[in-house]
């Protein structure tokens, strides 16, 4: 709860130091004093939305201070964790919209300082009731009464849903993969058994090129050679070149002078040169491919480059090295394709078995809420006789809906049925001040576990008068017992059954906040009772007052 409350520039306070000691604290003053203010103030610390406009008008930050005493918190951890049962946060705010909130003086962000606030400090302002009218809320306070119970089978119930949601868009996206892939690899396995023909390797394609290049070279040589070898004898049907030289040396013998060696000897070299390069190009031609197995080669070699670049236009790679990629991965997917559905049909049936249990855990979830919603309704409206509204049957009633949701497949719907009138739903049927006893009668209602350290009441009375908010006071100081209660009223009856007492007044321009008691208490309470102060007959009753509440 807390224990000490710093305040500086919120509003018209421009610094304030409340120190809390008693189980039902009352804060009072006239209207414009600033008391909502204060409201604003641990509303800041709780960790409601900041605006520049709530800074007082002289200072250029807000900063609210608060000590708490308290055993633990769920929502915090390591050096945030209370000290020696002490806690302490702070949060500043400038006009500049730059904000700073610590724990045990540790800088956390305001997500983590309003998740720890909901367990010490709960403000419940005079629009509270509205939040009567929101099913969430509603649904969460009939569950607050199911106890441990409720909360296994929600956080089961939550568990599942999302495990089956989970799966259901696993499958989705499962079957999305199966049906990319196969748009993508549909011709695949034709084109496989054409790379694999092809028995590539990332150099192929350079090497059937070179290797076609030389080839070329080599048939054009040998086409060359072969036109030459003809040339020089002749072919088949002779008349070849090396007959004319053999002509050539007959005559050049006839002719020659007589004796004279040296023709005879040339015309002889002549002769043996011609016969030798016959013999040596005749060798070469053996030696050399034929034209046939040349062009068949050559055939075979456009045919893999031809077939390659077809492959490579049809998958739009532009070497060797993305085929084999791609081969690699097309035949890892195709084996995945062929037992892909042996998988999805393990997933749905997985899928279907979370269904039935969440479906389950959804059905037991709605048994153990109607049976809260029994407990609850019965406490309210214990609760609402004593605030003389015996009048009215206050009822929960759990509403099936089509859908599981993570929270379960119903709303809880709080109504209330007046005399000579069918039961509506509160916010249709209730006036103001019987939908605040409704929510005093829900927070006395509520577990210990489920009340707060503090709990602030902004004007929570407003709308009841006389014995009504008499016996709303009674039912608040109930509450006090179990949790710290600070009631902000304008009712002097209430007031008087605190056991601490905070006076709030304005000084020139800037709002002044303390602890009255004695003369300066019952002084305040006759204003209350009477606008004056200074009334004797007003300062009696609020004597008499304080006085029946001290005994």
């Amino acid at each position: 709860m807390i224990e000490e409350l710093r305040v500086h520039g919120v509003g018209g306070i421009k610094d304030a130091d409340i120190k809390f000691g008693g189980n039902f604290i009352v804060i009072t003053g006239e209207s414009g004093a600033g008391k909502s203010s204060l409201v604003r103030a641990m509303e800041f610390i709780a960790g409601k939305r900041a605006q520049a406009s709530h800074i007082n008008a002289l200072e250029e930050y807000s900063d609210v201070q608060v000590l708490i005493s308290t055993e633990g918190n769920r929502h915090l951890s390591g050096d945030c964790l209370p000290q020696e049962g002490s806690l302490i946060a702070r949060r500043t705010f400038s006009r500049s919209g730059r904000g700073r909130c610590t724990i045990q003086e540790n800088l956390v962000p305001l997500n983590t300082l309003s998740a720890a606030m909901e367990s010490e400090l709960v403000i419940q302002s005079q629009f509270a009731q509205l939040s009567l009218l929101d099913q969430s809320k509603q649904l969460d306070l009939v569950d607050s009464c199911g106890g441990k119970e409720v909360a296994v089978i929600k956080d089961e119930l939550e568990k599942t849903f999302n495990d089956a949601l989970a799966m259901e868009r696993k499958i989705v996206a499962f079957k999305k993969l199966q049906r990319e892939t196969e748009e993508r690899f549909q011709d695949a396995d034709k084109i496989l058994q054409q790379i694999r023909s092809l028995e590539l390797t990332a150099e192929s394609e350079k090497i059937w090129e070179n290797e076609l290049k030389e080839i070329e070279t080599r048939y054009s040589r040998s086409n060359a050679l072969c036109s030459l070898a003809e040339k020089f004898s002749g072919g088949a049907a002779g008349g070849g070149l090396i007959e004319e030289i053999e002509k050539f040396c007959k005559d050049m013998y006839i002719f020659a002078p007589d004796n004279d060696a040296k023709w005879r000897e040339y015309g002889e070299n002549m002769l043996v040169s011609a016969q030798k390069l016959a013999d040596t190009m005749q060798k070469e031609l053996r030696s050399v491919p034929g034209a046939e197995y040349l062009e068949e080669m050559r055939d075979r070699l456009e045919k893999k480059l031809g077939m390659l670049r077809k492959i490579k236009r049809t998958l739009n790679l532009s070497d060797c090295a993305g085929i084999l990629e791609y081969a690699d991965e097309a035949t890892q997917k195709i084996s995945w394709l062929k037992k892909s559905n042996t998988e999805l049909n393990h997933m749905e049936d997985a899928a279907s078995d979370l269904k039935k249990l969440t479906a389950g855990h959804a059905k037991e979830l709605r048994r153990l809420r109607k049976n809260s919603a029994s407990v609850l309704s019965s406490s309210v409206n214990s609760h609402l006789n004593e605030l003389a509204m015996e009048y009215a049957d206050f009822s929960i009633c759990i509403e099936n809906q089509d859908r599981v949701r993570a929270n379960g497949a119903e709303n809880a719907v709080f109504t209330l049925c007046l005399p000579e009138q069918t039961p509506l739903p509160v916010g249709k049927t209730a006036s103001g001040g019987e939908l605040s006893r409704i929510l005093i009668a829900l927070q006395l209602s509520l577990g210990d576990d489920k009340l707060p350290g503090t709990l602030v009441f902004d004007e929570v009375e407003a709308g009841l008068g006389g014995k009504t908010a008499l016996l709303a006071g009674y039912k608040l100081c109930q509450l006090a017992e179990r949790c710290r209660t600070i009631l902000i009223t304008h009712e002097a009856a209430i007031a008087a059954m605190a056991d601490q007492h905070f006076l709030v007044k304005k000084d020139g321009e800037n709002t002044v906040i303390r602890e009255i008691e004695g003369t300066e208490r019952e002084k305040e309470i006759a204003r209350m009772l009477a606008g004056d102060e200074t009334s004797q007959e007003a300062i009696e009753h609020a004597k008499a007052l304080l006085l029946s509440h001290l005994r």
